[in-house]
């Protein structure tokens, strides 16, 4: 994603500056603060929708779509708040409509070949994501909505309460999620290791 251009007169935003505070200098204008943003965030909300979408192409569309949304909103911003997690929710939000989007093409392709009489399943190839053992471990055995809130609260360093902001849900549901999630990866690591494989990866920590 481009940064907005810059207008004349305002200064280079320091890249020192916390998020919130770049935040409240681009709602009063500085597009060069939201410049320093989008390369803070635009890998970080790449990754977290390549891990839901598994697919590199609607991550980057996403990426792209969610910062533009945060532009046009930035002056409701609360700097007070956290950014990362007022970004995720917006890219949450988009990853949403991505999925719905699919399934609907997915239901009016399967209409289509009931129709014709076709064995084709006219799926399109996805990109894998390279994870360690551990991640591949969750991805198998999780739903996609557990695992994204596993990568939210792992890969994302967010809290429960975040995500919760970010989810739509509350912090409690958030760790009771979270706890049986680690409850299940963990049974499944420990079914590889009686079976001979080896687990590797990363080790989960306190919710």
């Amino acid at each position: 994603m481009a940064r907005p251009g810059a207008d004349p007169g305002v200064s280079r935003a320091p890249t020192g500056r916390s998020d919130e505070a770049l935040a409240a200098r681009a709602a009063a204008g500085d597009r060069d603060a939201f410049g320093v943003l989008i390369d803070r965030y635009h890998g970080r909300v790449y990754r977290f929708a390549l891990v839901r979408l598994r697919c590199g192409a609607d991550a980057a569309d996403v990426a792209q779509e969610t910062l533009c949304r945060a532009w046009k909103s930035i002056g409701r911003f609360d700097p007070t708040r956290c950014f990362a997690t007022w970004v995720l929710t917006i890219a949450r939000r988009e990853v949403i409509g991505v999925v719905r989007t699919r399934r609907r093409k997915e239901r009016d392709g399967a209409r289509e070949r009931d129709r014709l009489g076709s064995a084709a399943d006219g799926r399109a190839p996805v990109d894998d994501v390279e994870m360690g053992d551990v991640w591949d471990v969750a991805r198998r055995v999780l739903d996609a909505e557990t695992f994204e809130l596993v990568w939210l609260c792992y890969a994302e360093d967010r809290t429960p309460a975040q995500i919760a902001r970010v989810i739509g849900s509350t912090g409690v549901a958030v760790r009771v999620r979270l706890h049986r999630a680690r409850r299940k990866i963990e049974g499944a690591c420990e079914e590889m290791t009686e079976d001979g494989a080896t687990t590797g990866g990363g080790s989960y920590g306190a919710a």
